[in-house]
């Protein structure tokens, strides 16, 4: 579990429109595939993520897993989802396909 003492550069509002950006993105491509990363290469980032996991509970109403993948990723998925579904795609902002 990442340490919760780092700290953003980011403004709280800033912040609050990064983490539902990402959560829009990411919840997405989790709806349409099942499963999505996203880079993080900081411990910034990954914390970042996992409050993104949170959202992204929230608005699909079921838990969501988020665990790095790599040294500068993080997978999603549904919880108890396997891992057998594709190879990683990173999430981009753009349609994947």
């Amino acid at each position: 579990m990442p340490q919760e003492a780092v700290r953003s550069p980011l403004t709280a509002e800033e912040e609050a429109r990064s983490r539902s950006v990402f959560a829009t993105e990411i919840g997405a491509t989790l709806a349409r595939q099942g499963w999505a990363t996203f880079p993080a290469h900081t411990p910034e980032e990954r914390i970042r993520l996992f409050a993104v996991a949170r959202i992204i509970e929230q608005r699909l109403g079921c838990r969501v897993e988020a665990v790095p993948e790599d040294i500068c990723s993080m997978r999603f998925t549904p919880a108890g989802a396997g891992r057998d579904d594709g190879p990683a795609a990173e999430v981009s902002g753009r349609p994947s396909g």
